[in-house]
């Protein structure tokens, strides 16, 4: 497409939808009761004081400051909401106040032998399950013995909100996935990113640490290890967005974190290939000429490589280590009218390898004129929940 082509339809787009829209994926900018490991202060270790010498000499230790991870106790990050106690009662409280504050975590129960289904949003979100829109959490009722699905309530909606959801989803893993608990995570979109980046920069030390000697040596891990046993992608942002490269496209999903999500800077965030053990499967579709009921996506579909959803590329949702562009069978198609490339493959390696320790879970054509929105509850679907 020419660069007057796309501009003609960028004109059209911002005509057509309203400066605050958000779709089904947020409502702009919101405060958090989280902070960034920039924004806390560390806590200092215990001081031991003595006094006096020989047998007058006496010591004491005196506690440590505790360290401060959170906004909780005041106004949130911005002032637009708040995190101190009360503020359920006045209905003020910022989107992610209960995990991070409270340290409630829905219907998760630590170590008690519950199979944990997490659920992680995308960009400009604060939640999975919206009011009105056509998604819900997997259901548990097929599942034998203690279930249990959960929503990350996380705020993905500033430039760094990627790294702000990650470090709130650390609080759920090590409250829902430790000890005797097992956890399956679905995510959605950017909740690809947030994902890869916890496996890869916030996962806990896997040091041992020994007490004892001989036949008394006991071993265990310095910190309580994470019980994943598998992740699942729908339509993955994990390798950035094109849209992102044209502020006024990324601008209409009204929040800020939309214009973080290109290609070179999401690719360079984390190292996608270190997923901690955990596999990491990806669904994945694309709009033929047929098009998306969204008019939004419909029209980004234009600034995007073949193929995409509207928001993605193929090379993103595939979970490719290159951001390339799906080529081959190239036709002209007079319902479309203009050159349609017949390679509809997820699954084709010509078009470079997938990061390690990911993998497909179905491959050509499952999900044909499929659009972002359409993706979300695909792979819950597809499982039987």
């Amino acid at each position: 497409m020419t660069i007057i082509t796309r501009a003609i339809v960028l004109m059209a787009l911002l005509c057509l939808v309203p400066s605050g829209w958000a779709g089904t994926i947020g409502g702009g900018n919101q405060g958090r009761c989280e902070m960034l490991a920039s924004e806390a202060t560390p806590g200092t270790d215990p001081v031991q004081v003595c006094t006096g010498k020989g047998r007058n000499r006496t010591c004491i230790t005196q506690p440590g400051e505790p360290g401060i991870d959170s906004f909780c106790g005041g106004a949130g990050s911005d002032g637009s909401c708040s995190c101190a106690p009360g503020c359920e009662s006045t209905g003020t409280c910022c989107a992610d106040y209960a995990p991070v504050c409270q340290a409630d975590f829905g219907a998760c129960a630590a170590d008690s032998e519950q199979i944990v289904f997490l659920h992680v949003g995308g960009m400009c979100s604060t939640q999975w399950d919206y009011a009105g829109d056509p998604d819900r959490l997997a259901s548990t009722a097929g599942i034998s013995g203690n279930a249990a699905s959960v929503e990350l309530r996380a705020v993905q909606t500033s430039n760094a909100g990627t790294q702000v959801a990650a470090r709130t989803l650390t609080r759920y893993l090590d409250q829902c996935c430790t000890d005797s608990n097992d956890c399956v995570i679905y995510n959605y979109s950017n909740g690809d990113n947030v994902v890869g980046y916890t496996l890869d920069r916030l996962a806990p030390s896997d040091e041992l640490v020994c007490t004892g000697k001989r036949k008394n040596r006991v071993c265990g891990y310095a910190e309580p290890q994470w019980n994943i046993l598998d992740v699942r992608t729908s339509a993955g942002a994990g390798g950035g967005s094109e849209l992102s490269n044209w502020g006024g496209i990324a601008d209409l999903f009204a929040c800020d974190l939309a214009s973080e999500l290109n290609p070179s800077t999401v690719r360079n965030l984390y190292n996608h290939s270190n997923t901690n053990g955990v596999p990491v499967k990806h669904v994945g579709g694309f709009l033929d000429q047929v098009g998306s009921d969204d008019g939004t996506l419909n029209a980004a579909w234009y600034f995007l490589p073949w193929h995409s959803d509207g928001a993605v590329a193929y090379h993103s949702a595939g979970a490719r280590n290159q951001a390339v562009e799906w080529r081959g069978g190239e036709y002209f198609d007079w319902s479309y009218f203009g050159t349609w490339v017949g390679n509809e493959d997820l699954c084709d390696m010509s078009f470079s390898s997938m990061y390690q320790g990911h993998s497909m879970l179905e491959c050509p054509m499952a999900l044909r004129n499929s659009d972002h929105y359409d993706q979300k509850m695909y792979f819950i679907l597809r499982m039987g929940q």
